[in-house]
């Protein structure tokens, strides 16, 4: 992460407080508190989020782009 990078709890296309009670309850100690993160810039696809908890630990979060695409567009599960 760049000094130049502000953290925000709110993020386009990224519930962090669901991710965060996802993981909780199914990766239970893997993350403290809550998360803050960035959208990483210059992606031409799938949009990437760098999460963080309130330790420092970062995750990566990956998502299909926002608004309508071809259902076989973009499949995040051959990334799998």
């Amino acid at each position: 992460m760049t000094e130049t990078t502000t953290l925000q709890s709110e993020l386009p296309g990224a519930d962090l407080g669901a991710l965060a009670r996802w993981l909780h309850e199914q990766h239970p100690g893997l993350i403290t508190g809550e998360l803050v993160g960035f959208l990483v810039p210059g992606g031409k696809s799938n949009l990437t989020y760098i999460v963080t908890d309130e330790v420092g630990q970062e995750l990566v979060l990956r998502r299909p782009p926002l608004g309508h695409v071809l259902a076989t567009a973009h499949d995040m599960g051959r990334e799998a």
